[in-house]
């Protein structure tokens, strides 16, 4: 909201970011990409078959559970050390990814799914820095009531209406205009 990032959600960099804390930020970003990459390209063929919503949902979740299996399998065989930590990536986060930046394709093309699917990415790495921190992890878990200050603060971000950061460069012409 103050930054100005686009995103696929709200909470999809959260979760990513929490899978990239099992995975390993590297990894997991492979994971991520080789999966989501691969969906979106069996979704466009399933999007041809005119399912209803709940079977396509349901395909795009078999597809990418059988594409994480094949990566596995592929990883494990040429022993690979990132085979073991892709079952720890949540299958739902990708499936539901897949079916979003799908929909999100045919809408609105493929710049907004880069777009989005970049700023998701950007925003999950800047949260697996923040909650892999020691430091962060101790005040939270020794300090529960932390969690109350973080809300003060979201509470506070979500009444502002301003530019966000990312505006300013975009309107910083206008302010130039105005200097004399």
């Amino acid at each position: 909201n103050l930054v100005g990032i686009k995103t696929s959600g709200t909470f999809m960099p959260i979760l990513l970011a929490m899978s990239f804390l099992q995975t390993q930020l590297i990894t997991g970003m492979i994971i991520f990409v080789l999966v989501v990459g691969a969906g979106l390209v069996v979704r466009a063929y399933l999007s041809r078959l005119d399912l209803l919503l709940v079977p396509r949902i349901s395909a795009g979740v078999v597809v990418v559970i059988g594409i994480m299996a094949m990566v596995s399998i592929i990883g494990h065989m040429l022993q690979l050390s990132f085979a073991r930590s892709i079952t720890l990536f949540p299958t739902i986060i990708l499936a539901w990814t897949v079916e979003r930046l799908s929909v999100l394709w045919e809408e609105d093309g493929p710049k907004e799914v880069s777009i989005q699917t970049c700023g998701s990415l950007i925003t999950a790495v800047i949260c697996y820095f923040i909650m892999g921190s020691p430091a962060i992890q101790y005040m939270v878990f020794t300090f529960p009531e932390w969690i109350l200050i973080v809300l003060l603060i979201i509470l506070l971000f979500g009444q502002y209406t301003g530019y966000r950061l990312s505006e300013l460069r975009r309107f910083s012409s206008l302010a130039e205009e105005d200097t004399p």
